[in-house]
């Protein structure tokens, strides 16, 4: 089920990525703190991570930081797939997958952790907590990227079946603890 993100036009800047449709960002460099605490999050467990959405590479870099043995990234978009593909060059570690999340995700094995930050996902967003967990070991953390301004997570309730699960609803609320 290919969403918005697999057609849009993007203007990438040097610290954001505009989509021309919308005039929204998809990406700042603004979010590097957020990005931050999701690769710290994510990585926690170390091993096997997935990551859903390059966007400007800011949370693929910080989990390239973490003693990781792999990095699986899926890209829908040709223009973001290509830099994924060109920043992965130099990482052994890190297979780039060009497609959707939802019909895409490598088989050949299961994550310890799971970072989902797709920016124009509405179709399959509501799908994550049941199709992910299929792909995930006892223990995965998971983690996403949430710009509802609301106290609970559309998934809160949701993911059951793994024992260890982590979000982060809004930067702010995360920093005071």
């Amino acid at each position: 089920m290919k969403g918005y993100a697999a057609t849009a036009n993007y203007t990438v800047k040097e610290d954001c990525i505009i989509d021309e449709a919308t005039g929204w960002d998809v990406m700042s460099d603004w979010e590097t703190p957020i990005m931050q605490l999701h690769a710290d999050i994510v990585c926690a467990n170390g091993g096997h991570i997935l990551e859903f959405g390059f966007g400007m590479g800011i949370s693929a870099d910080l989990i390239q930081a973490h003693d990781i043995e792999s990095h699986t990234i899926i890209e829908i978009n040709d223009n973001i797939y290509d830099a994924l593909v060109e920043w992965a060059k130099d990482k052994p570690n890190v297979i780039p997958v060009k497609g959707d999340w939802y019909d895409d995700i490598p088989t050949d094995k299961k994550y310890d952790g799971v970072f989902y930050d797709g920016f124009g996902d509405m179709l399959n967003k509501r799908y994550f907590p049941t199709r992910i967990m299929q792909h995930c070991k006892e223990g995965t953390i998971l983690t996403w990227y949430n710009n509802f301004l609301q106290e609970q997570s559309q998934y809160d309730g949701d993911i059951k079946a793994i024992k260890k699960v982590h979000h982060i609803e809004q930067f702010e609320k995360t920093r005071k603890n």
